[in-house]
């Protein structure tokens, strides 16, 4: 836990007595993912083995902040096994490259792939890949990681298999997470003072009609339209039509 120590929560009291040993309240997944890895993997067959899961983490904030830096958050975490470096680092560079299609092509930001310095890398990491969002004020978000873990895992937890030519190694890992964070990077992206847009591809409504008329009789011919439009679209969009009498088209836009 050395390199997780500063944001750690740690247990020390429970049931009114002093606990045996101090209980870390789960920073992230390693250590747990590795305990089961080293009862499952035995043999190069084992491999690639891959772990997805969804979970709350406990990081200790000295400055919390709505949805970027909070006590305990929701994240998506993978970790996963590989027989060579090569597998591994090709696994951290593909879920890079998943996160930063879904930030840009779904969420409508625009990120920068990078790595992250020595002094950044995620503890225990030999590399660790970064997409950063670039926000409003000009300032960037990290918005995901993917870390190369090399060996480090694996000896620390005795993980080894054995190999195809009949000699045994430790396994090479990799792990790569995003979190509630991403929510914060949409406000920041994509709101003001005057509220959200969504983008077409995350929002539950994409389309909305608003009906525009001076009379009667362009209402009925409007509307007719409408319903048209409506009913040739409904199978590939999310579609309401706003046909509310008692608010004008402006307010119906602004809303």
């Amino acid at each position: 836990m050395e390199g997780f120590s500063p944001e750690c929560a740690v247990v020390t009291y429970g049931g009114g007595k002093k606990l045996k040993e101090p209980l870390f309240i789960r920073p992230t997944s390693e250590t747990m993912i590795w305990s089961m890895y080293a009862r499952w993997i035995t043999s190069y067959r084992d491999l690639p083995l891959l772990i997805n899961q969804w979970c709350n983490i406990v990081r200790w904030e000295l400055r919390p902040r709505l949805f970027l830096r909070t006590l305990e958050f929701l994240w998506q975490e993978g970790h996963t096994a590989h027989e060579t470096y090569e597998e591994a680092e090709k696994e951290a560079l593909r879920m890079l490259g998943i996160y930063k299609n879904f930030v840009e092509e779904y969420m409508a930001i625009p990120v920068y792939e990078g790595q992250k310095s020595e002094s950044e890398r995620f503890a225990g990491a030999l590399q660790t890949y970064t997409i950063e969002a670039l926000m409003q004020d000009g300032k960037v978000l990290q918005a995901g990681t993917s870390h190369n873990l090399g060996q480090n895992f694996a000896r620390a937890f005795n993980v080894k298999f054995a190999t195809r030519e009949g000699g045994e190694d430790y396994v090479w890992a990799t792990s790569w997470g995003v979190s509630t964070r991403l929510i914060g990077a949409l406000i920041m992206t994509h709101a003001d003072n005057k509220g959200i847009i969504i983008p077409p591809k995350l929002a539950f409504l994409p389309v909305v009609i608003v009906p525009i008329y001076y009379s009667a009789s362009e209402r009925s011919r409007v509307l007719s339209y409408i319903q048209s439009l409506y009913l040739n679209l409904r199978e590939d969009f999310n579609i309401k039509i706003d046909d509310r009498e008692e608010y004008r088209p402006s307010f119906k836009f602004n809303e």
